[in-house]
């Protein structure tokens, strides 16, 4: 049976795809961010599911791709998916028993046809308090197969994390692995996430027999990792299962790639930002919000997807953490895989609030002298992020020998500061492809934002125009957040 493409793959996705359509128990997708894996997956479910292979299929992520992945499925799939994500609020239990009033609904009527699709982060699936409401549902529900995106999370093998992963895995008839960092610093991290796939791939080696048959320990304790031994033994014992790609060798990949990141509000931000949208006032956590002309409520209205906004008295008001929370989880997944990366911002609480977050001391923004600016930079080596004010990204040469990642947390209004800023690694020197990542709040102004400044369009008077733009609900939000543009390229 040949399988439709509903998107083209290139020429890496379907080699990938070939050697997983040859595999048996599952495969590890140990390719670079950017690299296409979660068109690949996408793929891998649709061709199992006509034929018949395969119905019911777990997601397994990080928070901050929670709400990617049932895009990527629209975007990419040619087949018919009820995709269901784990709920945002509610206690364990309250999210185990909406999963299991899903799973009978899936088994009725014409739902019985269709690939049914469960995403959940992996801190779901973890014991707490003597309970585990969420992974016992799981484990009834018996899915066939079980995706783990950025499965370093389970690379440490006495983790409860991983230790609960490798149970579900144990179940599935297939196992798909993606990461950019299978390894990190520790070639041993191989052991529990092939385990996933099948613990056969080992030998049945426990994880102490593993250890000490690749690894040479020492040190004062005896328990320090001082190097590796059988190196070749081990390569030859993963590589059938394995499908690597570097983003610099896939010469069809286009050399500058953008990705919107769609961030689920926090409810009672929501409900606040959408009372905003339309009255240009609301109370929140007991402050009054308000502005009296169209402009200033624009300004509310990005400063509200960011972090901290002002009441009617200048005074700070705490509105969302959200996205400083996905952003961290994004930046700590890159500089995991050896990627360093420079995140672009534009209020001065944002900036505070992701210097602490990150704990880094590379901040670049107004007030800070020049050779100081130039001191950060070139003293910047990508053990953690760089944090740039979006005002002050000019002048800043050397970035792009260090970095070809970046985040834009916010931006202001100034199309010239905005591709200043992408220019700091999309320049000459530059010699691997770039990643530009731009963190949207649901339904927000984010998308407005970008958009706009990506036509080098003036947003002031586009909204002084047409004040509506800003105007969200829950019935007609299109708007503000253009659906059929979230992602332009998915790693």
């Amino acid at each position: 049976m040949k399988y439709e493409f509903k998107t083209k793959p290139y020429q890496h996705q379907a080699n990938a795809l070939k050697k997983i359509f040859n595999s048996e128990q599952g495969h590890a997708l140990f390719m670079d961010p950017g690299t296409g894996k979660t068109k690949i997956a996408v793929d891998t479910v649709g061709a199992f599911h006509q034929r018949d292979q395969i119905k019911k299929i777990l997601v397994l992520c990080p928070i901050n791709a929670l709400s990617v992945w049932p895009k990527e499925f629209r975007n990419h799939s040619p087949n018919v998916a009820d995709i269901w994500v784990r709920p945002d609020t509610g206690t364990s239990l309250d999210k185990s028993k909406a999963f299991a009033d899903w799973v009978e609904t899936t088994k009725q009527g014409n739902h019985f046809y269709e690939v049914d699709i469960a995403v959940f982060n992996y801190e779901a699936i973890i014991r707490r308090n003597g309970t585990q409401p969420i992974f016992d549902e799981l484990k009834k529900w018996d899915p066939d197969l079980i995706i783990l995106d950025e499965s370093q999370k389970v690379k440490t093998a006495t983790a409860q994390r991983s230790r609960q992963a490798h149970k579900l895995c144990a179940e599935a008839k297939f196992v798909l692995l993606l990461t950019g960092t299978p390894i990190g610093k520790n070639l041993l991290d191989l052991y529990s996430q092939l385990k996933c796939i099948s613990p056969e791939i080992w030998d049945g080696e426990s994880w102490t027999k593993f250890r000490h048959r690749y690894g040479i320990f020492g040190g004062k304790s005896g328990y320090e990792l001082l190097g590796y031994r059988n190196a070749d033994e081990l390569g030859e014992r993963y590589k059938p299962y394995v499908s690597t790609a570097r983003k610099e060798d896939c010469l069809d990949l286009p050399k500058v790639t953008d990705i919107k990141i769609p961030i689920v509000w926090d409810p009672t931000a929501w409900a606040s930002y959408e009372r905003f949208s339309q009255d240009g006032m609301v109370v929140h956590n007991r402050q009054l919000i308000f502005a009296n002309i169209v402009l200033t409520k624009l300004l509310r209205m990005q400063q509200m997807t960011g972090h901290t906004t002002a009441d009617e008295n200048g005074n700070p008001v705490l509105f969302n953490e959200r996205k400083v929370e996905y952003t961290k989880d994004l930046a700590e997944n890159l500089t995991e895989a050896g990627q360093p990366v420079i995140i672009f911002a534009r209020f001065k609480a944002e900036i505070q609030a992701l210097q602490e977050a990150f704990n880094t001391p590379y901040v670049i923004k107004g007030g800070v002298s020049a050779k100081r600016r130039g001191e950060i930079s070139k003293n910047w080596k990508g053990d953690k992020p760089l944090i740039i004010q979006i005002a002050s990204a000019e002048a800043l040469d050397g970035l792009q020998h260090v970095c070809n990642h970046a985040i834009f947390f916010s931006t202001d209004f100034s199309w010239i500061h905005y591709f200043q800023a992408r220019g700091r690694i999309d320049r000459e020197g530059q010699k691997n492809p770039v990643t530009f990542y731009h963190m949207c709040m649901e339904k927000s102004v984010d998308y407005l934002v970008i958009d706009t400044l990506k036509e080098k369009q003036d947003l002031e008077k586009l909204i002084k125009d047409n004040p509506a733009l800003l105007v969200v609900t829950r019935e007609n939000n299109d708007t503000i957040n253009r659906q059929d543009i979230i992602l332009e390229e998915v790693e």
